[in-house]
């Protein structure tokens, strides 16, 4: 598992517990202000306590001094806000983007639901403010927050996905819990931790902020008393929201990561015994106000520091000196990928581009046409190395378009066209930014990879990809040439570089010796043709060499003084399953690894998979112009 993936697995679970937290005390704070609406003195303390929870004072003092300044607006600011870094809204946000970075390792129907919940905050800031839509709003994410869960637990596998999840979960929930008992603690009046009336609200919304009323009364009197709260929310091993259990949790999750331990998991380990030691030394009923704020306080620096810790040992990779070379070396298999701990020296850090993507189709038809049904995958995918920014389909005659994903993971928008027309234009506007380093020649094919490629697992998880079809399938004839050429398989990764020389050099790049529907056998002979035909041909012989492999449609920035040719239309490549790396991708056309200037759309088994306009209508034959503009923005 890259880098990028596993840091996005981690803030998205992080951020979506925050929103769900955030909300939940949110809620329970309007809850109270109904209770005691005639307590002004205690409503003023219950703002304090919120933001505390929340945010921060410095904040809602500078709300409060604003003029005309109303209730709602310090409700809207917590909820809503653009401008509150931990927003519900902007959690949410966040936690959205973290899910299409690794939508490739979640289940589709986890994001299905980060995204219909972005876009239901997104139009919650159109309502008009009432308590009773707000209160609708802060239940409608709490019980998206549950279906999430509910997600996670029932169809994830107990990988290294799930696990990043989790830890990222239990630390966020720990350290939130924290918090919220020390500011409690802080607004109490009294130095000794024992009961008193006027306190009981304020014990109360620390139980309902993290959802264990219930299940306290179940074990305890009910009666708010400061010790045995504490001691449910602190030290109780059963309750989920317990600072004990989540860090026990968070601890067993280490454990099972244990195959993937990096140069810092000692420093790790050491500050988990750590924390275990200080649970252990500590007596609740022995600790007055000031000691048990200084517990918390403690417990929330050493939650950062492991938080830290965490994401050094398993993702964060550090540059090494520019004397070093690159070694990947394989650690353990993942649902996908696997996680890599590769270092990347000084002189090898990642460029980072942004394009603007201009694609226009132009159908015109002989004769009116009518009842066009049409799926287009145009859209550029959002990725470890590359992000989508913002995109816009326009078609005309107007339609409407619906989303969905495909088996590869592609997006696939369909239209329909009842009315009569004799033209269709369909065009796509698309800005993207892509960080990828060069690295392929430097793979250093391990004894692990070797076992891995090697395995009957690893050849039934790719299954798809080792298969030839009608488009790629070439005979023994056309493999023989090919074996006499490069030599036999032995190395997957410089078997793949071979063979793209090789076709770079026997192929030659001509627009008007193919169609598309050219198949590779017919390619293969002609030695000449697009980067469709040569893609295709480059498939068929890895997968003949149990190779997977698969066909990346996208574009390719040229730029001026440039070598690479395929920037005129939609561009064709390879990506190589790599063991212990991942997908790699190879341009035979340009004899290039796909970098920062190869714009992935879509990927599958040929290009019948990743096609950019396919449909059907009622009507006479029709011509085809295509227009691909690909732009350098400025950064």
């Amino acid at each position: 598992m890259l880098s990028r993936v596993a840091d996005s697995l981690y803030w998205m679970s992080r951020n979506f517990e925050r929103a769900e937290q955030n909300a939940r005390i949110l809620d329970v704070h309007l809850t109270q202000m109904v209770e005691t609406s005639s307590d002004e003195s205690f409503k003023e303390t219950q703002w304090k306590l919120l933001y505390e929870a929340c945010s921060t004072l410095d904040e809602l003092e500078a709300l409060e001094n604003k003029k005309n300044s109303k209730e709602e607006d310090l409700i809207f600011y917590l909820a809503l806000s653009h401008e509150n870094p931990n927003s519900v809204f902007n959690c949410v946000r966040i936690a959205r983007e973290n899910a299409r970075v690794c939508r490739d390792h979640i289940p589709n129907e986890l994001f299905e639901v980060w995204n219909d919940v972005f876009l239901y905050t997104k139009d919650a800031q159109n309502i008009p403010y009432s308590l009773q839509n707000m209160r609708l709003f802060l239940s409608q994410i709490k019980k998206a927050s549950f279906t999430i869960q509910g997600i996670i637990e029932s169809n994830m596998s107990r990988g290294i996905a799930y696990h990043m999840m989790k830890i990222g979960n239990w630390l966020e929930r720990a350290e939130k819990t924290a918090r919220i008992l020390n500011v409690v603690c802080e607004h109490t009046s009294e130095a000794e931790l024992s009961y008193k009336r006027d306190e009981y609200y304020a014990w109360l919304s620390a139980l309902r902020m993290l959802n264990g009323y219930e299940a306290y009364l179940k074990v305890n009197r009910p009666k708010m008393d400061p010790r045995t709260i504490l001691a449910f929310l602190i030290v109780d091993e059963t309750f989920p929201r317990s600072i004990h259990y989540n860090m026990n949790s968070v601890q067993n999750a280490i454990d099972n990561l244990g195959g993937h331990k990096a140069k810092h998991s000692e420093k790790l380990h050491y500050l988990l015994q750590r924390l275990h030691q200080d649970f252990d030394e500590m007596t609740i009923q022995e600790l007055d106000s000031e000691e048990m704020m200084e517990f918390l306080n403690r417990f929330q620096n050493q939650c950062n520091e492991i938080g830290q810790t965490f994401s050094e040992t398993y993702y964060l990779i550090e540059p090494v000196s520019t004397s070093s070379t690159l070694h990947i070396q394989v650690q353990t298999q993942s649902d996908n990928d696997w996680m890599s701990g590769s270092q990347v020296s000084n002189n090898e850090k990642a460029s980072s581009l942004k394009y603007k993507i201009e694609h226009t189709n132009i159908f015109d038809y002989e004769t009116m046409v009518d009842q066009s049904m049409n799926s287009i995958r145009l859209k550029p995918r959002t990725d470890e190395c590359q992000r989508l920014l913002s995109y816009r389909a326009e078609i005309n005659p107007v339609a409407l378009t619906k989303e969905h994903v495909d088996i590869w993971g592609n997006t696939v928008e369909s239209f329909f066209i009842a009315d009569h027309h004799r033209h269709l234009e369909v065009k796509t506007t698309s800005i993207v930014s892509i960080q990828r380093s060069p690295w392929v020649h430097r793979i250093d094919y391990s004894p692990e990879m070797y076992a891995i490629f090697h395995s009957n697992l690893f050849r039934s998880h790719y299954l798809a990809y080792l298969s030839n079809t009608a488009y790629t399938y070439l005979t023994p004839e056309q493999i023989e040439k090919v074996d006499n050429e490069i030599g036999e398989m032995v190395n997957p990764v410089k078997y793949s570089i071979d063979l793209m020389g090789y076709l770079f050099n026997h192929f030659t790049y001509d627009g008007s010796s193919t169609t598309v529907t050219t198949k590779a056998i017919e390619s293969f002979d002609l030695k000449k043709g697009v980067c469709q035909d040569i893609s295709h041909v480059m498939l068929g012989v890895l997968r003949t060499k149990n190779i997977p492999a698969r066909y990346v449609s996208g574009y390719l920035y040229v730029g001026e003084n440039s070598a690479l040719v395929g920037d005129a239309a939609s561009h064709a490549w390879v990506e190589v399953m790599v063991p212990g790396i991942g997908w790699v991708g190879l341009d035979p056309t340009n004899n290039v690894e796909a970098l920062e200037n190869h714009i992935r759309v879509g990927v599958g088994r040929d290009y019948n998979d990743v096609s950019p306009v396919q449909g059907v209508y009622r009507g006479g034959s029709h011509s085809l112009d295509v227009k691909v503009s690909v732009s350098l923005i400025e950064q």
